[in-house]
C-alpha cells in the first residue's frame, strides 16, 4: 500500500495539471461568470447557468487535484528529508503546499453559496465570487513559494536532478512574480505547470532509484 501511494505522490504534479485542467476549464468554468465587472450580468448569468452533474464532476476533481498538489510536496520534501534529515525546508514547503490547499478549498464555499442566486441581489452575489478570485491569488502566491523552496533545498540536497530543482526553483519565484504582475501570469503558470509535469514524469521514472543519502559522518 505504501508503494502504491508513492507512486500516486510521484504522479502527484501531473495528477494536478490533468484534474483541475479538465475539472475547471471543462466543467467549472462554463458555469461561472467570465467578469465580476456587472453585477447585474453576474447574476443573469448564474440564473442561466444552474449547477449540474457535470459541474458537481468538475468541483470534486478540482479538489482532488489540489490534494494531488500536496502529496507530490511531501513527496519531494521526503527526498530532501532524506539528504539533509535536520533541515526545515521539507516542513515548510510541505506546510506552504498545504496552506495554499487549504485557502482555495475554502474559497470554494463562498463561491457554491453564489450558486443559490435567488437567495441574493447581485452585489452578493458578486463579492461571494470575489472572495474566490482573491482566494485564487493567494492560493498561488503559496504554491509559487513551496516550488521556490522546494527547488533551492533539492538544489542544496541534490533531491532532484540540478537543472529540474532550479526549473522548480525558478517556476515559484516566477508564479510569485506574476501575481504581483498580473499581465505575466498565464505564461509564468505555465512555466510552473510543465515544471510539476517534468518533475512528476521523472519521479516516475527514474526517482524510486535515486532517493539521496546523508553522507556519513568521519571523527576527526
Amino acid at each position: 500500500m505504501s508503494k502504491i501511494l508513492d507512486r500516486v505522490a510521484d504522479a502527484g504534479g501531473i495528477l494536478f495539471v490533468l484534474l483541475v485542467g479538465v475539472g475547471f476549464i471543462a466543467f467549472v468554468a462554463p458555469f461561472m461568470p467570465e467578469s465580476l465587472a456587472d453585477p447585474d450580468a453576474v447574476a443573469s448569468h448564474l440564473r442561466d447557468h444552474p449547477p449540474t452533474t457535470t459541474f458537481w464532476l468538475g468541483v470534486w476533481m478540482e479538489a482532488a487535484g489540489l490534494v494531488m498538489l500536496v502529496l507530490f510536496a511531501a513527496r519531494v520534501s521526503a527526498r530532501i528529508r532524506a539528504g539533509s534529515p535536520s533541515s526545515w525546508v521539507p516542513s515548510a514547503v510541505v506546510g506552504l503546499a498545504v496552506a495554499g490547499m487549504t485557502i482555495k478549498l475554502s474559497s470554494f464555499v463562498p463561491a457554491l453559496a453564489a450558486l443559490h442566486v435567488d437567495r441574493y441581489d447581485a452585489g452578493t452575489l458578486t463579492a461571494l465570487l470575489d472572495i474566490n478570485v482573491a482566494a485564487f491569488d493567494v492560493s498561488w502566491a503559496l504554491d509559487g513559494a513551496f516550488a521556490l523552496l522546494l527547488g533551492l533545498g533539492a538544489l542544496a540536497t541534490r533531491a532532484l536532478p540540478p537543472w529540474l530543482a532550479g526549473w522548480g526553483a525558478v517556476a515559484g519565484a516566477g508564479v510569485i512574480a506574476g501575481i504581483a504582475v498580473p499581465a505575466l501570469f498565464d505564461t509564468l503558470q505555465l512555466v510552473f505547470l510543465l515544471w510539476l509535469l517534468a518533475t512528476s514524469g521523472w519521479l516516475l521514472a527514474r526517482g524510486g532509484r535515486t532517493v539521496p543519502t546523508p553522507e556519513p559522518a568521519y571523527a576527526a
